[in-house]
């Protein structure tokens, strides 16, 4: 467990660091575009409607609760997306500073998930209002919320080290990620509820962590049901595994990335 305490030393001598990339990455963000923040709060909402279009209103899928149904799912998929699609380039497109000066790559990561998890914050905001308007209950289980977050971020950070390490050198990985990111929807209960399937093909999508975090995130917000906690007792008990591979991975590597690049 030599890794797990070298990343969190890193972590505290680079805090401040970590702050100040995360804001100004947040910053350069709102400055690039005309609306700025506001773009945040109505991507989100257009995410949605383009996928309630093609699915509800045109092909006529899903049932009255559709739209919530949809939400739910649409929001920690694009959070979970972005960050693996940003996770590719999190080292390699910080080439310039690496050769300059010497940063622990685990900050460039850290910050790529930092900044994207603000962005699933807002779009999480507008999700809760938007359950509020459409009629439903707020459950005892919202208090679990914020719990199943954390765990899901921590599941992303391993498999995103991972993918910057790869990145660095293999430079058409994000390239291919936008096509991985493509197949979780099809992999993931994002526009469809498990049980509107098979119970025989059901049972296969758990084998994607990411089904295990969308059926708890409807449990917790729709139906004022417990999380899946024996599924993600042994999702988080895997991501700690995998994160001390990947950090194994970076910290042997991460000196040789500046010759790579």
């Amino acid at each position: 467990m030599n890794e797990i305490m070298k990343f969190i030393e890193e972590l505290k001598k680079n805090k401040d660091l970590i702050k100040y990339l995360t804001i100004f990455d947040l910053k350069t963000n709102i400055a690039r575009t005309y609306l700025g923040i506001i773009w945040w709060i109505l991507d989100p909402l257009l995410y949605m409607a383009i996928f309630y279009l093609l699915v509800h209103v045109i092909l006529g899928r899903g049932g009255p609760d559709y739209p919530v149904v949809l939400f739910t799912a649409l929001i920690p998929l694009k959070w979970t997306t972005a960050c693996l699609v940003d996770a590719t380039s999190a080292i390699s497109g910080k080439g310039r500073i690496i050769k300059q000066i010497y940063v622990p790559k685990i900050v460039f990561v850290i910050v790529r998930l930092l900044v994207n998890t603000v962005k699933f914050s807002i779009g999480a905001i507008i999700m809760l209002l938007f359950l509020a308007v459409y009629g439903v209950e707020i459950q005892t289980t919202y208090f679990y919320f914020p719990l199943i977050i954390l765990a899901h971020g921590f599941v992303l950070l391993p498999v995103m080290i991972l993918f910057a390490h790869i990145g660095v050198y293999l430079k058409d990985i994000k390239n291919m990620m936008q096509y991985i990111a493509r197949m979780l929807y099809y992999l993931s209960p994002v526009l469809f509820t498990l049980d509107s399937i098979p119970e025989n093909l059901a049972k296969y999508f758990y084998l994607n962590p990411l089904t295990t975090f969308i059926e708890t995130y409807r449990n917790i917000l729709l139906y004022g049901a417990a999380p899946l906690w024996i599924n993600l007792f042994v999702i988080i008990a895997c991501g700690m595994i995998l994160l001390v591979i990947a950090l194994r991975l970076l910290f042997k590597y991460e000196n040789q990335y500046a010759k790579v690049m």
